[in-house]
């Protein structure tokens, strides 16, 4: 396979792992990094990289996500095996470097710090944010924010499914903060991390690393702007909704801006406590639905520009019009379908992307395993895998337990049998009845429809 090829393939692996991982892993470890060569034979891609640091940092903490990325493009189950290659001051150019090594103002350098200290990713900002019929409002409160942090739509409260954008409307907030009032401290967590640092407090006396209770309350109250993703992580946690609830009160009583994200509306957050809800829903509360398809469109003519993929505009619209799930899928989409074309050397066309989107569908569709789709919909309804395949018969358990039922029964196609040994070994009659009125509630229940196409979204993005 020749250079070229082997560019495009890895150009296309990181813009897919740039989405997946640890946006402060990527920027410090992939800089410096490509495919070496792929010998088809024995089923095998070098990726080389320019130290050995570099190289095990790689092996032991984003393995997982490259081989999964990597087969998705290449199309077929290649090993990977990771070598230094180390260049002389001469042959390192400045994309080796990285970002950080770029040259830039004193001002640009300070607002990369600052954005970096507030734990924002340098991507998300408002001029990389495509507005549709789908986002608009959301974004309209996101710039009044901007200009005014903690005088309008305080808190704010921003809810969607995977993968349509929230993430990088709150980031861009935070980065616009910082560029019009870099007086302001800003701090970006997810509602998981704010969920472990609390855990850590409580068990400070195990470790002399852990932070400390007075530690955690300057961290999250000495700020101006608290920006918290995926809140829904600390329902049913007590410690973590009663520290939270104390943090909030004391941020909106001194009109610090408070912004929060979760995967949906504040009432409809299963174990989340009534006066942390009641908190939430006491601001601005807005959505992002799934794009249109002229936003798709938009989307997709960007990301081919950005990345210079030179896909013909029939086939931007033909993938915007088969991919109608999450902005994440559709990108992917669209990355997966030029690098197997190229690939394979082959012109894109509106048939290859059919062809090629086919085979990536029934490729990820046989990924899928019952524990994923019982994950899923433990992580949806705040219940464990544990709980739902026990034996307790509380009300909580019966709604996940059914849906899981459904899901098995019409997404991966298992008999009514299987799914019972699965679900802790449930008798046929009882998944037969499970299936039956889920179908019965889908056929007049718009609102419970939508939950069930976000878990198969949550499901097919796992």
């Amino acid at each position: 396979m020749n250079t070229l090829k082997l560019d495009e393939i890895w150009k296309s692996v990181k813009g897919e792992l740039e989405v997946v991982s640890n946006p402060s892993h990527f920027k410090a470890h992939i800089p410096g990094t490509f495919i070496k060569n792929i010998d088809e034979n024995s089923k095998l891609i070098e990726i080389s990289t320019s130290s050995e640091f570099q190289r095990n940092f790689i092996e032991d903490r984003m393995y997982g996500h490259l081989t999964e990325i990597t087969r998705k493009i290449v199309g077929s189950e290649y090993r990977l095996m990771f070598s230094v290659t180390k260049k002389e001051p001469s042959q390192i150019s400045q994309s080796d470097l990285g970002p950080l090594f770029q040259k830039e103002t004193s001002e640009e350098l300070s607002l990369k710090t600052l954005a970096k200290n507030a734990g924002l990713n340098e991507q998300f900002t408002f001029n990389r944010f495509i507005v549709g019929n789908n986002n608009r409002l959301a974004y309209a409160v996101s710039t009044a924010i901007a200009d005014a942090p903690g005088k309008v739509y305080n808190p704010f409260f921003l809810y969607s499914g995977v993968g349509l954008g929230k993430t990088h409307l709150i980031q861009a907030i935070g980065h616009e903060i910082l560029k019009r009032h870099p007086e302001k401290k800003v701090l970006y967590k997810t509602g998981e991390q704010f969920l472990n640092e609390v855990v850590e407090a409580v068990q400070r006396g195990k470790s002399s690393r852990s932070i400390t209770p007075s530690a955690l309350k300057g961290r999250y109250r000495n700020v101006d702007v608290l920006i918290i993703d995926d809140i829904h992580s600390i329902a049913g946690k007590s410690s973590t909704q009663e520290e939270f609830f104390h943090t909030f009160n004391v941020l909106h009583m001194a009109q610090k801006q408070i912004i929060l994200t979760s995967d949906k509306a504040p009432n409809e957050i299963k174990l989340l406590e009534e006066r942390l809800s009641s908190r939430f829903a006491s601001g601005m509360i807005a959505d992002i639905q799934v794009p249109d398809i002229e936003t798709r469109i938009a989307i997709l003519r960007e990301k081919n520009k950005e990345l210079g993929l030179n896909a013909p505009s029939d086939v931007l619209e033909f993938i915007a019009t088969s991919v109608d799930t999450n902005i994440r899928e559709l990108e992917a989409k669209l990355l997966q379908t030029v690098t197997k074309a190229r690939s394979e050397g082959k012109d894109l066309n509106k048939d290859l992307a059919n062809s090629i989107m086919n085979q990536i569908d029934q490729s990820r569709q046989s990924r899928i395993t019952p524990n994923t789709i019982i994950k899923e919909v433990g992580k949806y309804y705040g219940v464990t895998m544990k709980e739902i395949k026990g034996q307790r018969r509380v009300k909580t358990l019966v709604l996940p337990r059914q849906v899981c039922m459904y899901l098995l029964r019409n997404t991966v196609e298992m008999g009514y049998q299987s799914i019972g040994e699965v679900l802790g070994g449930r008798d046929h009659s009882t998944i037969l009845h499970g299936v039956d009125k889920l179908d019965n509630i889908l056929k007049t229940n718009t609102k419970f429809l939508k939950e069930i196409e976000q878990i198969k979204n949550n499901v097919m993005a796992a």
